[in-house]
């Protein structure tokens, strides 16, 4: 596990947040101390905290409403959405959307919604930083049935995610790994299962399609 993340367990122990472990873990992101982050679509804050309090980046949480844990850890919260992002150009060192992009225009998935809020990704990100975003991918064989059959999560198909972030973006760096909010009384049981999903099934059924951009490359 990442060293850093070893003290996680001060700062979140609910069992919810278990695969918040994982997420950093394998994400494996070298983020520098001290540099200005914006968490895009933050959701309640607890990505926002570990990378405030782990990583030591100075972040920003944002996000189209106000969770209460955004008070409650004390963070630097700004209302609104991705697609107007109310900061100048150039504002940020890294910025880190999770589970965001496909909830935007989520009753028509329109594509030019998707492509204006990944080039407010850009305008804002510094010629040296760096974009990551981490979509859900729609037919891995645990969300698809409960995510997107059951609860109506709009995940996108993992080839739309990588053709929309190679429209906007030039060298995208992508990855595809298996992460999931495990039951904890058989979590070796499940860490069995992600190796197999990780190390011996085809990345096109993996959960998480994860798309690093250099900014330099934009």
């Amino acid at each position: 596990m990442n060293e850093k993340l070893r003290n996680l367990d001060r700062i979140i122990v609910k069992r919810e947040y278990q695969y918040r472990y994982d997420i950093f873990d394998k994400l494996n992101f070298n983020f520098h101390a001290g540099k200005k982050l914006l968490d895009v679509g933050c959701g309640p804050c607890v990505n926002a905290k570990i990378l405030r309090d782990i990583y030591g980046l100075d972040v920003v949480a944002s996000d189209i409403y106000e969770h209460e844990n955004a008070k409650n850890f004390g963070l630097d919260f700004v209302k609104a959405s991705i697609c107007e992002l109310p900061f100048p150009d150039q504002s940020f060192d890294y910025l880190f959307v999770q589970d965001v992009l496909h909830h935007i225009d989520e009753d028509n998935q329109r594509h030019e919604v998707h492509v204006k809020a990944l080039e407010e990704l850009k305008r804002v990100v510094k010629k040296d930083g760096y974009i990551i975003i981490v979509e859900a991918n729609r037919y891995n064989p645990m969300l698809y049935p409960h995510m997107v059959r059951l609860l109506g999560h709009k995940h996108f198909r993992q080839r739309y995610f990588v053709n929309l972030i190679k429209e906007v973006f030039k060298y995208p760096k992508f990855t595809y790994l298996e992460i999931h909010d495990y039951n904890s009384r058989i979590l070796w049981f499940w860490k069995i299962y992600e190796f197999i999903m990780d190390k011996l099934m085809p990345y096109q059924i993996r959960a998480y399609n994860i798309a690093v951009i250099n900014a330099k490359d934009l």
